[in-house]
């Protein structure tokens, strides 16, 4: 009975929408967490044909166009700018603008985030709180003190009472960053939809956009949206209970049916 599969993709999509929004509100508190959303599409539509008598006493079958639910097309992430806050950590920083820290992985791999919150390993080292190491490498010595980091992505601090600078910062930029696949613990990786990052200092203008501008001393803060999302939560569990009952009505009939042929 096409009234069962259609509820059931509904069930399906929902548990998706309910997931999404889930994560979403587990993460409100993590800095630099861009809040994910499911891109929902109609399925194919069957052409049921049913019949017409039109004035002249023509009998004609006219098509008619019968949706089959909705799919799972995507999810998306909303870039929008989190509340930059306040820190008393000299390497907590945040991007006041577009653009994204660049790392490397312990695999080898490249990754890009939002999350500044960024600490000297042993080795001297500049990472993030994940180990990944910062790019480009910047290595900082021990007993450093009134580390600074200007806007332009410059690291400071004095050496035996002489103030050195030990590298810059860089950002990274995307064409489109809507296109970034997500690779957990806040990193995003390139995709073809994205394009390939373009690296500059900040506040330089990069391709068609200028890269953001670097504040230290605070977070980017998650740019959920708790009031929305619990809303959202909210519309999606009353649509799970409607399309689980559409099931439920459904399979009443076909026992109905079952009967009526006995």
């Amino acid at each position: 009975m096409r009234l069962i599969e259609t509820a059931a993709s509904g069930i399906r999509a929902q548990q998706v929408t309910i997931d999404t929004i889930g994560n979403n509100l587990a993460n409100v508190n993590t800095p630099g967490f861009k809040a994910s959303q499911v891109d929902f599409a109609e399925a194919l539509a069957t052409v049921v044909h049913s019949v017409n008598e039109k004035n002249g006493g023509n009998v004609v079958a006219a098509p008619l166009s019968v949706g089959s639910g909705v799919i799972y097309a995507a999810t998306g992430t909303n870039f929008q700018q989190g509340t930059l806050v306040p820190s008393d950590q000299p390497l907590d920083l945040s991007i006041s603008g577009s653009g994204f820290f660049e790392v490397k992985t312990p695999d080898g791999n490249t990754g890009y985030t939002r999350a500044g919150e960024f600490r000297v390993d042993e080795s001297g080292q500049l990472t993030d709180i994940q180990g990944n190491i910062v790019q480009p490498r910047i290595q900082i010595p021990l007993g450093v003190t009134n580390l600074s980091v200007k806007g332009n992505g410059e690291i400071t601090g004095l050496v035996s009472g002489t103030e050195t600078v030990f590298g810059q910062i860089t950002l990274a930029g995307f064409s489109n960053p809507e296109g970034l696949q997500t690779d957990g613990n806040n990193l995003f990786v390139p995709t073809v939809n994205s394009g390939a990052p373009q690296v500059g200092q900040p506040g330089s203008a990069i391709g068609n956009q200028t890269l953001g501008t670097i504040r230290d001393q605070s977070l980017e803060q998650s740019n959920v949206d708790l009031v929305a999302s619990m809303t959202d939560l909210v519309q999606a569990q009353r649509a799970y209970q409607m399309n689980a009952r559409l099931v439920s009505d459904g399979d009443q009939m076909m026992g109905i049916a079952d009967t009526l042929r006995r």
